[in-house]
């Protein structure tokens, strides 16, 4: 993988327009809000600048990773055929370290856990457990097939992404179903090797809304970088590029708001296997329920505000909106 010691990267808060010359060059920019600490004691307010910083740093290496994110078909087709020729034999890649693209099937006790976690225990999750937030923007209404839609761009090696996609699905699953529901994978070993879900085959359907998740690529090595899986849109990419720098996560909320990096701390994750993290989802007396909880909180609120015109109204007034 690349030798990034610094980490992942930040980005500034505003939208900006990708120079063909420069936009892939990495460029160190401040990490996105943090919640607030008018209320918080200074031995909270330094965890939480401490968080920030680390997370700051884990984005910059993801900044890095995700410019080779959007290769060819070409890299994945001689990939697939130098696997093929060595009959199906990988080293370092082996089912060890790698997790099949789609996942691996998650119990329907889990699954169906994660989506009927309380709306009042995620509206009393504490705002402590916050480093980010989703940030206005002022692009054209994204739609797909008359909906607005919430597209998500991110990678299976990335432990950022990782991190998000717990809350993501808690907040989805309030809008609408996954028929094909996410699989079990990590990311990258290197790369934190967290426990999540993947959104990759995937199929989400909402009355209110559509959900277009990229995964860019697999969690398995190649080279220096990874197999590439999904591909955005030459309108996608567009979209990606006028806002980061090629960075994962990247979350746009119709148009009207963006998320760029996990709410919550990814090290809180770590070492934690699959179905401790899911069963310490709901509650918040633990680090990972708190976080988890507080950010699917507010991706419900911007999804409300953004995506679904305050629909479904129990949901939605639940958490303050409607």
């Amino acid at each position: 993988m690349p030798n990034d010691p610094s980490g992942h990267g930040g980005k500034s808060n505003k939208p900006r327009t990708p120079n063909p010359a420069t936009s892939k060059t990495p460029i160190n920019r401040t990490p996105t809000s943090k919640a607030p600490t008018s209320k918080r004691t200074p031995a909270e307010r330094q965890t939480a600048k401490k968080r920030a910083l680390a997370l700051a740093a884990r984005r910059r290496r993801n900044r890095q990773l995700g410019i080779g994110s959007v290769l060819t078909a070409v890299v994945i087709v001689v990939a697939l055929v130098a696997v093929w020729a060595a009959g199906g034999r990988g080293g370092s890649t082996g089912a060890s370290v790698t997790s099949p693209a789609a996942g691996t099937p998650v119990p329907a006790a889990i699954t169906n856990r994660l989506a009927s976690i309380p709306l009042s225990t995620l509206a009393a999750a504490p705002a402590s457990s916050l480093v980010a937030a989703p940030q206005t923007i002022t692009d054209p209404k994204l739609t797909v097939d008359g909906k607005p839609d919430l597209l998500y761009v991110g990678a299976e090696f990335c432990p950022v992404c990782a991190t998000e996609r717990w809350a993501m699905y808690v907040a989805l699953s309030k809008f609408g179903t996954f028929s094909r529901q996410p699989g079990q994978i990590h990311s990258a070993v290197q790369d934190g090797d967290i426990s999540t879900l993947t959104f990759y085959g995937t199929t989400y359907s909402s009355p209110y809304f559509s959900f277009t998740p990229v995964e860019t690529t697999t969690n398995q090595p190649q080279g220096n970088f990874y197999v590439s899986l999904q591909t955005p849109t030459t309108a996608q990419k567009t979209l990606w590029l006028s806002h980061t720098a090629q960075t994962i996560p990247w979350v746009d909320f119709g148009g009207r708001m963006e998320l760029t990096t996990a709410q919550y701390d990814p090290s809180v994750l770590e070492g934690v296997s699959f179905t401790n993290i899911a069963n310490d989802i709901g509650n918040n007396a633990t680090a990972i329920g708190a976080g988890v909880d507080a950010s699917a909180k507010v991706l419900i609120q911007t999804i409300c505000s953004t995506l679904s015109g305050n629909k479904p109204a129990a949901v939605c007034s639940a958490l303050g909106h409607g």
